[in-house]
């Protein structure tokens, strides 16, 4: 039995200076936000010229560090920080959290197997972080990664971790850093996993990947066609809380399943349309039917240009994207023994919030500065990678006047 099904954790771990690497991406600032709320001092990890850090919305508190974990590109030869400043770095830091790594609907270069891409991103280069940190004295460390592992413990029966690539690393991604954090009781550094689910909402000055690998895919079709599944989801706040709250509460060897609301992809996929004013709406498939369509479209392209996934196309839909990944009441759980209400944490606000604030950040150009939907593009389905002005339907009476 895990630590969060045998109620609240009796540990605590107090924290007054945290390090994020990835505190510039979305997870990580919302979590640096929440941290100086609670009144601790954030530093981060940027990649140099990542996004300009605007006064009108960065917290100038965070003490912001540039440089290279890794480089993802092939070819890329920039520079990479080493473990001697990494320890320098981390030297006067109680805790870090680590929200970098891949995202498992990349694929690989070319030639490059999946296992050996996720494993090369998710713990070969991870090791040497968690290593400098607990030279430098840090005493808890909070691993972002992905609730397919906990699915991969629950239905052990289905052999999720044998056929997708990126879900056997984050296994190995958990077990690798938790042997070498070792434990404080042990002269090392506590390790705790946080497994996370579907994630909504926005963040200044960036377009939610959404858009690129989800909503872009859907821009020709009559429909949206997607398989009968469903989710948990959680909004970007709920993320921090987490994060925050396993920093206070989580235990060495923790791997806790984090998220919120259990939604089927029918609602999600609505909601968004309903948000942006698109007609179209969510038609469900069977298994085998999406199955037979990814295997027409994506896994022919794969083979052609000798690239693999993180995630086997082949039995991914019947695997992951039919099934309902539902787990509430784990999730229930997780927040009594992370001491949620004691920290006034209510799982980060509702999911619609975190999926409207998302399909209106993929497409801003449709909605006012009150954030209302401008009557133009009532009506209007989106076009593959859409402006506001290169939408072929919402600019049919401006090309008619032009005549």
């Amino acid at each position: 039995m895990e630590n969060y099904q045998k109620g609240p954790s009796t540990q605590k771990h107090e924290f007054k200076n945290v390090f994020i690497c990835g505190g510039t991406g979305f997870l990580g600032f919302y979590s640096a936000k929440e941290f100086i709320r609670q009144g601790a001092k954030v530093g981060v990890l940027a990649l140099p010229n990542e996004l300009t850090l605007s006064q009108d919305w960065w917290p100038q508190e965070i003490d912001v560090h540039y440089g290279r974990l890794f480089n993802l590109r092939p070819g890329d030869e920039s520079p990479t920080v080493t473990e001697d400043e990494l320890v320098q770095m981390f030297t006067g830091f109680d805790t870090l959290v680590y929200a970098v790594g891949p995202d498992d609907r990349m694929h690989t270069p070319k030639g490059v197997t999946g296992y050996d891409f996720f494993h090369t991103y998710l713990v070969d280069k991870v090791i040497p972080v968690f290593e400098a940190a607990k030279k430098a004295g840090v005493k808890k460390a909070i691993l972002l990664n992905s609730y397919f592992a906990y699915f991969d413990r629950r239905w052990p029966e289905s052999h999720l971790a044998d056929r997708h690539p990126y879900i056997k690393v984050r296994v190995e991604q958990g077990d690798a850093l938790i042997k070498t954090g070792g434990g404080v009781a042990d002269g090392g550094m506590d390790v705790v996993v946080l497994e996370l689910p579907y994630i909504f909402g926005s963040m200044p000055g960036r377009t939610p990947l959404w858009k690129e690998v989800f909503l872009d895919r859907f821009a020709g079709m009559p429909a949206i066609f997607f398989p009968k599944g469903g989710t948990n989801m959680i909004h970007v706040n709920g993320i921090a809380e987490s994060v925050v709250a396993a920093a206070y509460y989580g235990q060495h060897g923790d791997r806790l399943p984090i998220g919120n609301k259990d939604w089927k992809f029918k609602n999600m996929i609505n909601l968004i349309m309903e948000t942006i004013g698109c007609k179209k709406r969510y038609f469900g498939v069977g298994a085998g039917v999406a199955a037979m369509g990814v295997k027409m479209t994506v896994v022919k392209k794969l083979k052609k240009d000798n690239q693999d996934s993180g995630l086997n196309y082949n039995y991914l839909m019947q695997d992951i994207q039919s099934k309902d990944l539902f787990y509430e009441d784990d999730v229930n759980k997780v927040q009594e023994y992370l001491h949620y209400d004691e920290l006034g944490y209510d799982g980060g606000g509702t999911i619609e919030d975190g999926i409207i604030a998302t399909a209106k950040a993929c497409y801003p150009h449709r909605f006012d500065e009150d954030g209302k939907l401008i009557a133009k593009w009532q009506g209007v389905n989106p076009v593959r990678n859409e402006t506001a002005d290169n939408n072929v339907f919402v600019n049919k009476g401006k090309k008619k006047e032009s005549k």
